[in-house]
């Protein structure tokens, strides 16, 4: 009964939560604003998203900026979901936060590639919050990417990484964001195991999905872009996806070129992303995020008491996100609004 309640507090909790979330109209009325300023002033003004923006001046908001203040906004939410949870629940979401503290580390491994100033860095940091498991100002400080990873000794990422800082000349970044990316699915395929049956089940269909699309962008971009061998590929993966056996993974890792890709695609059950993207590199994401949204639809829309609801509402917030900047970053470019719809996952 105690976990019944459980849920039936933080159902009704992410009931009230999801009044933020921007209704049909809203985002009609966003694609027709004229310009960057526009846009930003209906957020401000006529959405639920004024309590975040209010305290902007948004005439001085720069590209990009938009994106970290939800993100941010995002983990506020996040945090305060954990107070409704208790034990392995807790525990859970702490694991989940993996997935936000790699994207952090991964904006600082880059900013000191290029050799980005601490200051220039610290603006772009989204998700330092009580649950941050790392020294962001350690990191922030180091000189290079190798004194990054040094920096890291004593948490659960520095052993995925410590062996790639050598590669970095020859692969750039790739390798070493690929093994930061799997530390998340590694992490919660651990911990799941504690979870009860249908929480458990819940948790390893998403991860799983979410898994398997990872994969298949990270083989696509590995071909396509850095050239890399098959069996670099195939050792990244991450393994115990739901619909990619580990023979599909070894499969599309070796793919002789792009097309052969694509045709080893066909024979899996995602092939519709690539085929209502056009096989286009820039409509993949958006396509990707729709397989996934109307998966986390159906699980929300059976509103059980169990994990799924929390679940679905922390995906959907991420993908309004994204949208909402899609758009409005748009503006900027003066982009026919026609063209702007095409990027985001919300149906007109």
């Amino acid at each position: 009964m105690g976990r019944v309640v459980d849920f039936a507090t933080i159902n009704t909790k992410i009931k009230a939560m999801e009044g933020f979330w921007l209704k049909k109209s809203q985002y009609k009325e966003l694609v027709e604003c004229n310009n960057f300023r526009e846009a930003l002033v209906y957020l401000r003004d006529k959405t639920k998203y004024g309590e975040v923006l209010k305290e902007y001046n948004v005439d001085e908001l720069h590209r990009g900026q938009l994106e970290i203040i939800l993100k941010r906004q995002y983990i506020s939410n996040f945090t305060k979901l954990s107070h409704y949870l208790r034990n392995d629940y807790r525990k859970l979401l702490k694991v989940i936060f993996t997935r936000f503290e790699v994207e952090d580390i991964k904006v600082i491994i880059r900013g000191k590639f290029i050799g980005k100033l601490k200051e220039d860095l610290e603006q772009r940091i989204s998700h330092r919050c009580s649950m941050s498991t790392i020294n962001y100002d350690e990191l922030l400080e180091a000189s290079n990417v190798a004194q990054v990873v040094d920096k890291l000794k004593g948490t659960i990422y520095y052993n995925y990484i410590y062996n790639l800082v050598d590669s970095i000349e020859e692969d750039g970044l790739f390798r070493i964001e690929m093994a930061l990316d799997s530390v998340y699915f590694i992490q919660l395929k651990r911990f799941i195991k504690k979870l009860p049956k249908e929480d458990k089940e819940v948790v390893e269909k998403i991860n799983g999905i979410q898994a398997d699309l990872l994969n298949i962008q990270m083989i696509y971009r590995g071909i396509k872009y850095y050239k890399l061998p098959s069996e670099i590929l195939f050792n990244y993966a991450v393994q115990d996806g739901c619909k990619l056996n580990k023979e599909d993974l070894k499969r599309l890792c070796y793919s002789k070129s792009v097309e052969d890709f694509f045709n080893r695609i066909k024979g899996t059950a995602y092939k519709d992303i690539f085929y209502a993207s056009d096989f286009e590199d820039h409509l993949l994401e958006k396509e990707t995020l729709s397989f996934l949204q109307k998966m986390y639809t159906r699980y929300k829309s059976e509103a059980k008491m169990n994990i799924s609801v929390m679940l679905t509402y922390l995906e959907l917030s991420l993908i309004e996100y994204r949208n909402i900047v899609s758009i409005v970053e748009n503006k900027r470019y003066s982009q026919h609004n026609d063209e702007i719809i095409k990027y985001i996952t919300t149906t007109m």
